[in-house]
């Protein structure tokens, strides 16, 4: 089912002209993950104890292409405000967790320094879609008393980029810390 997919990333990538319209198409061709569960394997609820959640790798596209992978979060465990710089189609597969959309109100001009205001807040669980552009900034969180799975597929390599973490109470912004992923 993933060799599939893949071989659909690729195609409606290369078809669309914007990032837009690829994000559209995409979110489309992933909902039927969220209804057949056949493929998600017991593996994909592994966690990292200490970031309190888990990320496998179920394909990453050679030369800075596309990534896809699932997070699994840990009860009452989440991830500050950050952003991707690229797009990305994350859907929920299985529980529920909170993705919190951040707008930066600040000119960006101060090292370090950012200040944030909270915009909306969406409830993601299996088969409900959240977009993002390059420069859009969330965090989640999982409220529940068990693990939710998610699908994320970003139209770059995470690793690869140079992303900012941001602490809203401190008002501060610093490079992304690297994350823990089975698979790389």
């Amino acid at each position: 089912m993933i060799e599939r997919l893949v071989v659909d990333i690729r195609r409606i990538v290369a078809e669309h002209a914007t990032p837009e319209g690829a994000v559209a198409a995409l979110s489309s061709r992933l909902r039927p993950l969220a209804e057949d569960r056949s493929w998600i394997a017991e593996d994909l609820y592994e966690t990292d104890a200490d970031q309190g959640f888990g990320i496998t790798i179920l394909h990453e596209e050679p030369a800075d292409g596309f990534l896809l992978e699932t997070v699994c979060w840990e009860p009452g465990r989440g991830v500050a405000p950050h952003d991707h710089q690229t797009w990305g189609v994350v859907m929920g597969l299985d529980g529920e967790e909170i993705n919190v959309d951040w707008r930066r109100i600040d000119d960006g001009g101060e090292a370090g320094r950012a200040t944030l205001e909270r915009v909306a807040e969406t409830v993601v669980t299996a088969g409900i879609v959240k977009t993002f552009s390059p420069n859009d900034i969330h965090s989640i969180r999982n409220d529940s008393d068990r693990p939710s799975l998610s699908l994320h597929l970003y139209g770059r390599s995470l690793a690869k980029i140079a992303r900012s973490e941001f602490n809203p109470l401190a008002g501060t912004v610093a490079p992304c810390p690297r994350r823990v992923r089975r698979g790389d």
